[in-house]
């Protein structure tokens, strides 16, 4: 259970925490979808929920809930260009497609 952060990331992150940080409210990886693709995952800047576990990288402090870890064994973070700005990818290292396929799939 890891979590790999890219440079671009980190630059990314870091000035979005500068300004989030005096609203006390940090990075937290969220799982928003489950599809037959694959789970996806952003990052939303809001307070420390309860149940969340905190893990540093490279100076970089993001939450996320215990269990993602545990069904995804971490994540790799990196900066893709979407359109004309930047954009976080959120990747698990093990996928999971913990859905009813056959009832949305072709």
């Amino acid at each position: 259970m890891h979590i790999t952060i890219s440079s671009k990331a980190k630059d990314y992150l870091l000035k979005k925490l500068n300004y989030f940080n005096s609203r006390q409210r940090v990075a937290r990886i969220v799982l928003t979808e489950r599809s037959c693709s694959g789970a996806k995952f952003r990052i939303f800047f809001e307070p420390v929920h309860i149940s969340d576990k905190e893990v540093v990288i490279d100076g970089v402090s993001i939450y996320l809930p215990s269990e993602l870890l545990d069904e995804f064994d971490g994540f790799s973070l990196d900066v893709e260009q979407f359109f004309f700005a930047p954009r976080l990818v959120i990747e698990p290292i093990t996928q999971s497609y913990r859905c009813n396929c056959e009832q949305k799939c072709y």
